[in-house]
């Protein structure tokens, strides 16, 4: 049988326990009880508690019954035409813990951490395609009540997919199962494909996620600068107007809350940077190749690193990575990239990153002519899928200058013996990893310092977002405000007849800024840096106060009232 077709009976039956334990059956108790009789003293006590163990069993039912979102619709329909039916009684206050303007922030995803490539690409999204994606999952969760997730912004590379996301905190639960079941329908993978592999953070922990993401320590490579510009790219993507005449078609979904997080994440990413040695050193073989030739080059070649003839050969991924790196540093260096294929080597020297920072003094040659390459070089990187040394004593022998070889292959492309040459300085990968081991160990020891200033981060922009709560009530003490000033002058208008239009504008003026300045130290208030409760306890006074009801300016309806698609593209 349909399960939802004992919500009735569930509810009448908790009715009757609840009337039976506080009606008559209470007042025989209290009758019996009254006659001080030891043994039906006991017998009461343990009907009482029997009572109370068979109410607390029904509730339980009743909570595992709400797993189900039309069950739970069904029991809040005949909550509510009870409460109807009934003399209303006086509201007990909510409680303060679980305000219902308050939004919470999350963050679901999967990285290199715990995913295998096969699982991240079924999650992957192209950049082009993140706003697309947050708004599917923004209707995704829409009810008829309001947006679940009425914010939501995509952040998907290489290494990692994830979803920022903000939600009403009375409705975070709900939130991240709509999450997790619109990544399973997206993926097509179950939930025992998907789940062991993903991540979920709320709250303080999220926001601590994203700092620390966008300050690198979350990445591949620790301290890594690229992340930073993806997390920027996500804001923008989030933020985005769209339209037709716009660059972005389909508008962003990030909202306040999710925009100024990942607006947040991009500052702190940037102060991480400035403040610690976090990014200082190279991490990689290719960078760490242009760094050993940049400290050995006045040693070895009596001359600055900015003045050498450089040789690359190979055209590869690894040749790019270093081509990216030595431009960075001296973006007018003079390289010679030599290939099999002289067109692969052309188009590495055309690659938008590579042409980006440098090579207006780059050529390409091809392997046929290496050797005469290499007479003309004062460094020589060496980065070929090449199983054999490519490169040996004799070819390197007789040089009138000194050469540095500088191999960054496994297997070697750098014969043994060449280092044993007259004027020829070779250092392999193990030497470069000497470098990358050194750099990494001094950067994991500026992780301390990066976590101590996202640590103080988290919690100023926690103070924000709580201060966040208040808006919809102080947007309708505003409406209140408002109202009060148009009626009183509108009462007053027959002894105001005597004003032109330019005195009356000069009345409506000076009304406004009274009314202003009266809610301007409420207004200040909210901003304050103080705890959670006390901001609570602020917001709770202000709407008991004036017995406010929030007004929502987008994203999020009260109940109700009918969807406005205020996110739909």
């Amino acid at each position: 049988a349909d399960a939802s077709e004992f919500v009735p009976k569930i509810h009448a039956l908790q009715n009757q326990a609840e009337l039976l334990r506080s009606g008559e059956l209470r007042q025989v108790i209290e009758t019996m009880k009254s006659l001080r009789k030891s043994d039906l003293n006991s017998v009461i006590s343990e009907v009482d508690e029997l009572l109370s163990a068979l109410i607390d069993a029904i509730q339980g039912l009743r909570d595992s019954a709400l797993s189900s979102t039309e069950i739970r619709d069904q029991l809040e329909s005949l909550d509510l035409l009870e409460a109807k039916s009934k003399p209303e009684k006086p509201k007990r206050p909510a409680r303060k813990d679980s305000v219902e303007t308050m939004m919470e922030v999350h963050v679901m995803g999967l990285s290199h951490h715990s995913a295998p490539v096969e699982v991240r690409q079924k999650l992957a999204v192209a950049e082009a395609k993140w706003n697309e994606y947050a708004q599917d999952l923004v209707n995704f969760a829409r009810t008829s009540s309001g947006y679940v997730v009425p914010e939501a912004a995509v952040l998907s590379t290489c290494n990692r997919f994830e979803l920022y996301f903000a939600s009403p905190e009375q409705k975070k639960y709900s939130a991240i199962d709509c999450v997790n079941e619109f990544l399973r329908e997206q993926s097509g993978l179950s939930s025992e494909e998907l789940d062991p592999y993903l991540f979920n953070y709320s709250g303080h922990d999220a926001i601590n996620h994203l700092f620390e993401v966008s300050s690198g320590l979350d990445s591949l490579v620790l301290g890594e600068a690229q992340i930073l510009a993806q997390v920027k790219a996500c804001h923008e993507h989030c933020i985005a107007k769209g339209g037709p005449e716009e660059e972005e078609k389909v508008p962003g979904a990030g909202g306040k809350i999710v925009a100024k997080m990942l607006n947040a994440g991009i500052r702190i990413g940037k102060q991480v940077r400035t403040r610690t040695k976090i990014g200082k050193g190279s991490v990689s073989v290719s960078s760490a190749a242009v760094e050993l030739m940049m400290s050995r080059s006045m040693q070895d070649l009596r001359k600055p690193a900015s003045k050498v003839h450089v040789g690359v050969i190979g055209a590869g991924k690894m040749s790019r990575l270093l081509l990216l790196a030595l431009f960075s540093k001296h973006p007018d260096i003079k390289v010679t990239l030599v290939n099999r294929s002289v067109d692969k080597a052309e188009a590495v020297l055309e690659d938008e990153l590579v042409k980006a920072r440098g090579g207006s003094n780059a050529s390409v040659a091809s392997t046929d002519d290496m050797f005469d390459v290499m007479k003309e070089c004062d460094v020589v990187f060496t980065a070929t899928g090449s199983e054999v040394p490519i490169i040996h004593p004799e070819n390197v022998e007789g040089r009138q200058r000194p050469l540095m070889l500088v191999d960054i292959s496994v297997p070697l492309n750098v014969a043994k013996g060449c280092e044993d040459v007259e004027n020829v300085f070779s250092y392999s990968v193990d030497d470069l990893q000497k470098v990358v081991q050194a750099n990494a160990q001094k950067r994991q020891a500026e992780v301390e310092k990066a976590k101590k200033i996202i640590s103080t981060e988290v919690g100023k922009f926690k103070v924000w977002q709580a201060s966040q709560g208040a808006v919809p009530y102080l947007a309708a003490l505003q409406v209140m405000a408002e109202n009060i000033r148009k009626m009183e002058t509108d009462n007053l208008s027959h002894k105001l007849k005597g004003l032109d239009e330019r005195e009356r504008a000069a009345v409506d003026k000076l009304t406004r800024h009274i009314v202003d300045q009266i809610f301007r130290p409420i207004y200040y208030s909210m901003k304050e840096d103080e705890a959670m409760e006390a901001k609570k306890d602020k917001i709770w006074a202000l709407k008991s106060m004036f017995k406010l009801d929030p007004v929502y300016k987008r994203g999020i309806l009260t109940e109700g009232s009918e969807p406005k698609g205020q996110l739909n593209p």
